[in-house]
């Protein structure tokens, strides 16, 4: 995973990085620990934050699309990134945010 193999680089900037699923708890544990992620891995059970940043169109979908946000401490929108590459997109997450924090420090 590019997260997972990524998260000193995030972390040197100070983000936290925060999966989200529609997976039971006991999946998404299971799922963590499988797959050695450093990092939490939310339940969507009401699909708020889905319909929120356009993973799915509704709270009746089964299956959320893959998006990435960035947020600020203050849960405003920095970067969003609608359709994403599972492969090469972190890379470019990480890329998008070194520049946007060295402009803002």
């Amino acid at each position: 995973c590019g997260y997972r193999d990524l998260y000193e680089g995030f972390q040197a900037l100070g983000v936290e990085i925060v999966g989200v699923s529609f997976n039971s708890p006991g999946e998404n544990e299971a799922w963590v620990i499988d797959q050695g992620f450093q990092y939490e891995v939310w339940r969507d059970d009401d699909r708020t934050l889905a319909v929120t940043y356009g993973s799915v169109d509704s709270v009746f979908a089964f299956v959320p699309g893959r998006v990435t946000v960035v947020l600020d401490a203050d849960g405003q929108l920095l970067l969003n990134y609608p359709s994403v590459d599972v492969n090469a997109h972190p890379q470019q997450v990480l890329d998008d945010c070194q520049l946007l924090f060295d402009m803002t420090n």
